[in-house]
């Protein structure tokens, strides 16, 4: 069990929200309801599979390489919409076994593209697009590459700041790079949905009998990513794959061993962020669904009662993982929050 962090006192970050303009939003989490006939967190969770329909994205796409600069030679992907309205730059950040075309990054890219937004959609490495140019797969604890995505980025994508949404283990990847990160002034903000802040915990509850199809699901994606990096040779170690029964025998087998970790339990210690937090210092807000069944909700608790911050947690009692289906809402609830985010820091 993760132990308690100390945050940024409202003296000490001179980045704060407006808590006038914030209080609509905690009214509308508190009074938020599941849609019919997404009820539970596993239909919430699987909702968006279901009822996502694949419209175009507004604006000018673009094809984006961020080549790495650790001497591998690998070359991260994305996809840029922009509307021609200029403003901050969204990034947004996919989860576990995702992709650019993950169904939440591609509604996310149009809700935000509609109100005229800059959008990149970017692969994390060794994902989508980006696994024919990569020798390794993305972890948590992978910052590093994500900070060159960054400094990569042109002055004219960025001249007015950049705002960054990680979603489920995006969110966790995000909030280790703004603790890794020195000070840049484009970054005005960020947001995480459903990110898993204590590894340790939140492996303990997927590793739950209920979570078998879940984890057979995600499993079936990432080793398919292992098959096609053995296939084209990329992979140092020709030895036979092995076949993990649950993430985290894939952690222990894969993950932890290729990143520098002892184990899996070393990965999930050191690659967790919630002891990080402190340590950032721009404005984030985090949504999170005390019914997620896959991320334990305890470290956002914790979040709240260490006081004012420059975090602001919403935790909904329904929402499941990614989900937030909600009563009288046609997208959702996630884009409204990240619509109001952004227009806190002027987006």
């Amino acid at each position: 069990m993760i132990k308690n962090v100390e945050f940024k006192s409202s003296q000490d970050s001179p980045l704060m929200f407006d808590e006038a303009r914030l209080e609509d939003l905690r009214i509308q989490v508190l009074h938020s309801r599941e849609r019919a006939p997404w009820l539970g967190g596993d239909l919430q969770t699987v909702a968006h599979r279901i009822t996502y329909r694949d419209l175009p994205i507004p604006g000018i796409e673009t094809p984006m390489q961020f080549p790495l600069r650790d001497g591998s030679g690998d070359i991260m992907t994305g996809i840029l919409h922009d509307p021609g309205k200029g403003g901050p730059l969204v990034i947004l950040l996919h989860g576990v076994a995702g992709c650019e075309d993950s169904i939440y990054i591609k509604e996310s890219a149009r809700h935000l593209a509609e109100l005229g937004k800059r959008v990149l959609r970017l692969n994390h490495r060794g994902a989508g697009s980006s696994l024919a140019s990569c020798s390794v797969t993305y972890q948590c604890a992978g910052t590093a590459e994500i900070i060159d995505v960054l400094d990569t980025l042109p002055d004219g994508l960025t001249g007015q700041g950049i705002f960054l949404c990680g979603f489920s283990m995006g969110g966790t990847i995000l909030l280790n790079m703004l603790a890794d990160l020195d000070h840049d002034p484009r970054i005005r903000g960020a947001m995480t949905v459903s990110a898993p802040l204590d590894l340790i915990a939140s492996s303990s509850r997927m590793n739950r009998r209920r979570n078998l199809i879940y984890q057979k699901a995600l499993l079936g994606t990432l080793m398919g990513l292992e098959r096609k990096l053995c296939v084209s040779g990329r992979l140092l170690d020709e030895s036979p794959l092995p076949r993990p029964r649950s993430l985290l025998e894939y952690d222990e087998l894969f993950t932890a061993p290729r990143h520098g970790f002892a184990n899996a339990a070393d990965y999930y210690r050191r690659a967790s962020p919630f002891l990080r937090l402190g340590q950032i210092e721009v404005p984030v807000v985090m949504l999170h669904a005390e019914n997620d069944p896959w991320i334990t909700s305890d470290p956002y608790h914790r979040i709240n009662e260490s006081g004012r911050s420059n975090f602001r947690v919403f935790l909904t009692p329904y929402g499941g993982h990614v989900g937030f289906h909600f009563r009288g809402r046609p997208r959702p609830f996630f884009l409204d929050v990240l619509t109001h985010t952004l227009g806190e820091i002027g987006g």
